[in-house]
């Protein structure tokens, strides 16, 4: 077994140099859906950065059977996905109700979707949730408060390319980093990785849907919205934690899913 101390320079260093390369990376093939968007280049570096540079990592540190396991991608898909829809129900009947949907041909709709909430989703679970927060708390032994705040430190961080002035940077790494532990507590208390990725794809997709904001930042009804779905989502947790028999501080390491 790696060396704690050896597993988080490891996990640090590699979360540094994606950092250092995202945007040269994304500003070569396009960030968004406008003028200097490639599709195929937007899907390889969402590949690259957030499973295979991840995965290689780990199957360094931990053998390439490991892999899958230590990424959380080995529980149980439909579940995830029930649980991920029940919790973002708030959101969806929130903004139905209070704002029209985008008026845009489908084809748009759908590479926004794509873009910006399944590989946001999935990619940003795998990478800082599934990588740098488990990797950092179950193998480098920190405490799982300080993984969870270090890795949304780095989400919030990596989410202020939507600001344009100070104060809605300080709001949008808030509101992310915040969002980032949140989702490092789903993932624990349900020990399935498709839970917050499901939760992160479908928060996306509604305020995409409704054209809520054009950042994470958001207003009153919006961000109301957003409360009731993290409420409803931390209630059924800690009941299905206490059904469980398990306190709101147990999140085992000995257990073999978290070897």
């Amino acid at each position: 077994m790696k060396r704690p101390l050896f597993i988080t320079a490891v996990v640090l260093t590699t979360t540094a140099l994606g950092f250092l390369g995202r945007e040269p990376i994304m500003a070569a093939i396009g960030s968004n859906a406008g003028k200097s968007f490639s599709f195929w280049g937007f899907t390889a570096y969402r590949m690259f950065w957030s499973i295979l540079l991840p995965a290689l990592v780990v199957a360094l540190l931990h053998g390439p059977r490991r892999v899958v396991d230590e990424l959380g991608w080995n529980a149980n898909v439909f579940k995830g996905i029930a649980l991920g829809t029940l919790f973002t129900l708030p959101m969806l009947i929130g903004y139905s109700l209070t704002f029209a949907p985008v008026s845009l041909p489908l084809n748009q709709i759908l590479l926004k979707f794509y873009t910006g909430s399944f590989w946001a989703g999935l990619a940003e679970e795998t990478f800082y949730r599934a990588f740098l927060f488990g990797q950092l708390y179950r193998h480098g032994r920190w405490p799982f408060w300080l993984a969870a705040v270090a890795q949304g430190l780095f989400f919030g961080t990596g989410h202020l390319y939507q600001a344009h002035e100070l104060g809605q940077a300080l709001g949008i790494f808030a509101v992310t980093s915040l969002g980032g532990i949140w989702f490092a507590w789903l993932w624990i208390s349900w020990r399935n990785l498709w839970v917050p990725i499901t939760v992160h794809i479908l928060m996306n997709a509604w305020w995409a849907l409704f054209a809520v904001d054009n950042t994470a930042l958001g207003g009153w009804v919006a961000n109301g919205c957003r409360v009731l779905t993290i409420a409803l989502s931390v209630w059924l947790t800690i009941r299905a934690l206490r059904q469980q028999g398990r306190s709101l501080n147990s999140w085992e390491l000995e257990s073999p899913a978290w070897q």
